[in-house]
């Protein structure tokens, strides 16, 4: 099962009502700091911190460990935070109240101090721009992409156009013949057009090259200039005559006006939000906890490494741990993958040979080699087929697609989603 915040949430309540029912130890004054007193009688820094270890320390700790891990990110990418940032932030924060008062009384209420809520602001600034930078979100970053994808970034022409539909060439002719003796375009398509637009002169109003699903129409309709009428267009059993009203080029859309598009388009396709960049940072770190009160989080930072493949939205209870290799490929179980999928599989460990059938194709894995036959092919994988302890371990997308399935990999959860069946494209 995996391990999440409100995991934690739940693991913290159920101790704190444990500690409710019970009694610290005696604190002995004379060697721990005295931080209230309540009806004559002492609640000590031991207290507190004996306190501290049954409710809310796994938390706090938490916190710590990742406010640690963001400052070694930020040194290694030469990200900082200025003091005048902080203070802009707690600007707008205190712009929210409608007094210092109210401010006041709020930061007294949430139990913070001044010192920690600038220490807060400055994370959560510190956490953006992090993420500015990994998604390249500098300007230098923008400008970037913004240079290596124009089609993104353009505008296609634009033609207003007019049109009169004939059923014949002669009719097609005839029609021209009158506007070339300076008939209006709007009248003679009123009169002599078979189409709906006959009633509106015959305008199409603007159209771009989507509109327009025959490529002999299109071929014509933007090559022309504005003020200009076609030659009849044979579209077989019909025919056209255009008028450009007005033309406007396709154009590249200058940076300072695709600014928002292109920083907008970015975060759409590498898509790292804070919570997977806090995610990232937490899996890549060594973190081991000591606090005996709190040693649950192991298993929480465990989790967060863990890889996980599920099939048709079903996470497997596999054999042995998938892992990734040190060229950065994935390695999964092949025969409890491949069963979920509805294959019939056969592995036998002793030849190290795995086959696996399902509809009409066969596929045949043998360790220590990248290359496995399928119905007939030979095709390749990522890495060889290994064995480790009972089980063979393969790089799954070659076999997956090869068995008609199809897979997607997620690290916001550090999960292989795999498809028995590969979608076709257009359904749903």
């Amino acid at each position: 099962m995996r391990l999440s915040a409100v995991v934690i949430v739940t693991t913290i309540m159920a101790v704190c009502m444990s500690a409710w029912g019970q009694a610290p130890e005696p604190a002995d004054e004379e060697s721990s700091a005295v931080l209230a007193i309540v009806d004559g009688r002492p609640v000590t820094a031991d207290e507190l911190w004996w306190y501290m270890s049954q409710t809310s320390g796994g938390r706090l700790l938490d916190d710590l460990i990742l406010s640690r891990l963001l400052a070694v990110e930020a040194a290694a990418q030469g990200v900082k935070v200025a003091e005048p940032d902080v203070d802009d932030a707690l600007a707008a924060l205190r712009a929210g109240y409608a007094s210092e008062t109210a401010f006041e009384r709020w930061l007294i209420e949430s139990g913070q101090t001044l010192k920690g809520l600038r220490m807060q602001l400055q994370q959560e600034l510190l956490i953006e721009a992090l993420l500015t930078e990994r998604m390249g979100l500098t300007e230098a970053g923008i400008e970037e992409y913004y240079a290596a994808h124009p089609d993104e970034f353009s505008e296609p022409p634009r033609v207003h156009l007019l049109d009169i539909v004939a059923l014949t060439l002669d009719e097609a002719f005839a029609a021209r013949e009158r506007l070339a003796a300076g008939e209006s375009f709007a009248d003679v398509a009123r009169e002599m057009s078979h189409d709906p637009t006959a009633e509106q002169g015959g305008d199409r109003g603007w159209l771009v090259p989507h509109d327009v699903l025959r490529a002999e129409v299109a071929e014509v309709v933007f090559a022309m200039e504005a003020g200009e009428v076609s030659d009849p267009v044979d579209c077989g059993d019909h025919f056209h005559v255009f008028y450009a009203r007005e033309v406007e080029p396709g154009r590249l859309i200058p940076l300072a006006e695709a600014h928002d598009q292109v920083v907008e388009r970015i975060r759409e396709v590498r898509g790292i939000t804070r919570e997977l960049l806090i995610a990232l940072l937490k899996r890549r770190a060594g973190i081991e906890v000591l606090w005996d009160e709190h040693r649950y989080l192991n298993d929480y930072y465990a989790d967060l490494r863990a890889y996980r493949v599920a099939v048709d939205d079903v996470v497997l209870d596999l054999p042995a741990a998938p892992r990734l290799l040190a060229g950065g490929n994935l390695i999964v179980p092949a025969q409890a993958v491949l069963e979920a999928m509805g294959a019939e599989v056969t592995w036998t460990p002793e030849s190290g040979v795995l086959e696996a059938t399902r509809d009409d194709v066969r596929i045949r894995l043998v360790a220590g080699s990248s290359m496995f036959a399928a119905g007939g092919e030979e095709l390749a994988m990522k890495e060889p087929a290994r064995v480790e302890g009972d089980v063979l371990m393969i790089a799954p997308r070659a076999p997956i697609e090869a068995l008609g399935g199809s897979l997607q990999w997620n690290r916001a959860d550090n999960t292989l989603y795999v498809r028995s069946r590969a979608e076709v494209e257009g359904e749903g």
